[in-house]
């Protein structure tokens, strides 16, 4: 298991992206030899095409530095080397022909890897942002449930979303055990209050496979088969299913429903089974429930995994902070693209409280913030996804310019001290906690 400095450095053992499959040699090789062979069958007299207006034989190399890079490139062009000295001999070797086709292959190779880096880049940049959206699309189900359950005031339920939300948090905060679903037993009660289900249990998705043996249960023992139809289509489709599916025509499962609980990265972690609950209870508004509550049951115990390393440096940073910095280093580490993070100090001032509102107001819809109060200062840390150090200070001169025209002061007037941190440095968020510990009363 590596260290939390590992971590918090961006020293981890990546995979080489670089590395190439061996198909993509043995294409190297393949192309130009039958491009060759062609060439012969068209032209037994001259297969190198060296009487004619183009060298078409080059047009094999040259398919493969673009298609692959400079190094396949050149190991094509050796073998149209190579045939040569085996066909024709040394005698006759025109360095004029194979000199200009090796240029023509080098230059096309470096044209081919440099786009293949930005694509890469690209495909890295749009995946943190897919990653981000799905996370904002469970978020947003999560507030437009929450409305419905106001506007409706459903009597029946003991507590309201928001309430079932906060009691998750500190459930996965309670637990000290270290199963990869902690808090399974607590959760599943809780579900069985919110939900009424009478019969239900969890079974855990390890080593590609449900677990027949339950980390979670509830009512009676029994009658769940890891191969029942329901949980099959489940699990292969990803799905919250019911009885009512179309795909059970003879109705052979024993179940009512199966709930997979998938993280927004698609890792499944278990699947929640029930059995028996009230004829009237199953309907859209429970099922709608049950996924909302299980999406997030799930999403915070990745949070808690991946932001531990920084929780131990920095007990008191929130989850979804250290998790969002840790994915943006990691992101940086992939492509090279930069994020930062600005550390804003409020000292004590008769204008204190309205200058941070001000502040926070200026922040972007995907920026990050945690507020820290300690003693009589105020700190406001913002996490600047995508944003390197000269978009930072476009930020301050923002704020610096909003200050002016309100209160007809600057930042170092206004009492603020501002530090800013790259993710590309060296000490990456090992820095933030030094800069917090000077920052402080």
């Amino acid at each position: 298991m590596k260290s939390p400095n590992n971590y918090l450095e961006g020293v981890s053992a990546l995979p080489d992206l670089r590395s190439r499959p061996v198909w993509q040699w043995v294409e190297a090789v393949i192309i130009p030899a039958g491009a060759l062979w062609v060439a012969w069958l068209i032209k037994p007299n001259d297969p190198f095409c060296l009487t004619q207006d183009f060298s078409w034989p080059w047009l094999a190399p040259l398919l493969v530095a673009l298609r692959y890079g400079v190094l396949p490139g050149l190991l094509s062009g050796g073998i149209l080397l190579a045939a040569w000295l085996q066909l024709v001999g040394a005698t006759a070797f025109p360095p004029t022909y194979f000199l200009g086709g090796f240029i023509l292959v080098m230059v096309s190779g470096e044209y081919g890897s440099l786009w293949r880096t930005r694509i890469r880049r690209v495909e890295e940049l749009n995946y943190y942002l897919d990653d981000r959206l799905e996370q904002l699309a469970r978020h947003h189900l999560l507030l437009r449930l929450s409305h419905e359950r106001l506007e409706q005031g459903l009597i029946s339920r003991p507590v309201t979303l928001r309430d079932a939300l906060a009691h998750l948090s500190t459930l996965l905060k309670q637990s000290t055990n270290g199963t990869t679903l902690p808090a399974a037993q607590p959760f599943l009660e809780f579900l069985a209050q919110i939900c009424q289900l009478e019969q239900a249990t969890i079974l855990e998705f390890k080593n590609g496979q449900v677990d027949s043996k339950p980390i979670a249960q509830i009512g009676k023992e029994g009658g769940y088969a890891v191969d029942d139809p329901l949980i099959i289509y489940a699990m292969e489709h990803k799905l919250l299913c019911h009885i009512q599916s179309e795909f059970l025509e003879s109705g052979e499962s024993n179940l009512l429903l199966a709930l997979p609980l998938i993280t927004s990265t698609g890792d499944i972690r278990a699947i929640l089974t029930v059995r028996q609950m009230p004829f009237f209870a199953l309907n859209d508004d429970t099922m709608q429930m049950l996924a909302a509550l299980g999406a997030y049951y799930v999403e915070q115990i990745v949070v808690e995994e991946v932001a531990a390393p920084v929780l131990n440096a920095m007990p008191e940073c929130p989850p979804e902070f250290a998790y969002e910095a840790f994915k943006l280093q990691r992101l940086q580490r992939e492509t090279g693209i930069t994020s930062a993070i600005v550390i804003l100090t409020f000292k004590p001032s008769s204008l204190q409280h309205e200058l941070l509102d001000l502040v926070q107001r200026q922040q972007r819809s995907q920026d990050m913030a945690w507020e820290i109060q300690q003693g009589s200062n105020h700190i406001l840390v913002t996490l600047m996804p995508l944003c390197n150090l000269a978009a930072v200070k476009g930020y301050l001169a923002r704020i610096d310019t909003i200050l002016h025209a309100r209160f007809g002061q600057d930042m170092e007037q206004a009492n603020i001290e501002h530090s800013q941190i790259d993710l590309t440095s060296s000490g990456g968020l090992l820095s933030l906690k030094d800069i917090l510990g000077r920052h402080r009363d």
